[in-house]
């Protein structure tokens, strides 16, 4: 379905209402991720915004380098900004990125009107489950949100084949967070027997050697800040412990706002093609969170957000669907 066609478009005052509802929850939401979580020491902003922070958090540097050139030009100054109301006003931006990238998305392979706008504010209700709600792990990081949005945006992008915007994108995403090496297996997955073997083969490389090269940048630049490196080496000795305890599976029950329990159930009716195949790097997405990660941090996995409302959204419509052709023939 093309949302720009006729049948598609919303009256304007019915859009700006909805803009409006939508930036009005990005403006708490940032504003409570903020105050609600605590900042880590190792990665406040001033140390990320002097390039003086622990890795791996300074190697996530791009949000610390937009507030850095606001503060170069002298806007918040001129305006009363802090780093942190700076880093709040981009997170606000990037939440309502995150709505109308996941309603374009779904657009893509749900008709209609308003179903696309509907599962895109599924999206929104389970924001706070990451971000907000949790207790276990309650930090503010200055990278999730924009994270979140390079997801959506990137699997957009591979949707609708506009290779351009893709590759526009995809340092500043890797700039921000390295879990951009996921939005490449969903390419592979994804364009596997849809483009021929040596284009697929030319494009995998191509954005390898992006991330390759971006994270050897960033590894020499920031090589003598203090920090563990690139990820905790013990990680996955201390998941092993986490596991046994009762407490770690009470919080990851909360992951994408319980999302995941009507998942299990309208997956299989999820029969389009691209959406069946990116579904399956959100399992690969918590298997390498458990080696690498802390796996029950449940912030670390926002960015399968969108592939599971995109998911659970083509099951439950061809579901619908199906049960509407057996109505209409009986």
């Amino acid at each position: 379905m093309d949302p720009t066609q006729p049948s598609a478009r919303r009256p304007l005052a019915v859009e700006a209402a909805l803009f409006v509802a939508i930036a009005a929850f990005a403006g708490l939401f940032a504003h409570f991720h903020q105050t609600l979580n605590r900042v880590h020491p190792e990665a406040g902003l001033d140390r990320l915004c002097a390039f003086t922070g622990e890795t791996p958090y300074q190697n996530r540097v791009l949000v610390p380098t937009i507030v850095r050139a606001i503060e170069s030009t002298g806007l918040n100054a001129k305006f009363g900004f802090t780093q942190l109301e700076c880093a709040l006003v981009i997170e606000v931006i990037c939440v309502v990125g995150i709505f109308y990238a996941l309603r374009a998305l779904l657009a893509k392979f749900i008709a209609g009107r308003w179903p696309p706008t509907l599962w895109a504010a599924a999206g929104m209700y389970a924001l706070p489950f990451h971000y907000v709600l949790p207790r276990a792990w309650p930090y503010w990081y200055p990278w999730d949100l924009p994270a979140v949005l390079f997801t959506t945006l990137g699997v957009l992008w591979i949707r609708e084949q506009r290779w351009a915007w893709y590759y526009w994108v995809f340092p500043f995403a890797t700039l921000n967070r390295e879990t951009t090496s996921f939005l490449i297996v969903v390419f592979a997955l994804t364009q596997f027997g849809k483009m021929r073997w040596f284009e697929l083969a030319q494009h995998l490389a191509a954005q390898c050697a992006i991330w390759i090269g971006i994270k050897l940048l960033l590894n020499f630049t920031f090589s003598r800040n203090p920090g563990v490196g690139e990820y905790y080496a013990d990680a996955l000795k201390d998941n092993w412990t986490l596991v046994r305890m009762p407490a770690s599976w009470g919080t990851l029950v909360l992951v994408f706002g319980f999302l995941w329990l009507p998942l299990l159930v309208f997956a299989r009716h999820t029969k389009d093609r691209f959406a069946r195949r990116a579904l399956c790097v959100v399992p690969l997405f918590f298997a390498v969170s458990f080696a690498l990660a802390q796996f029950d941090e449940l912030r670390i996995y926002g960015e399968m957000l969108p592939l599971v409302v995109l998911g659970l959204a083509c099951g439950v419509e061809n579901w619908r669907g199906k049960r509407a052709a057996l109505v209409r023939a009986s």
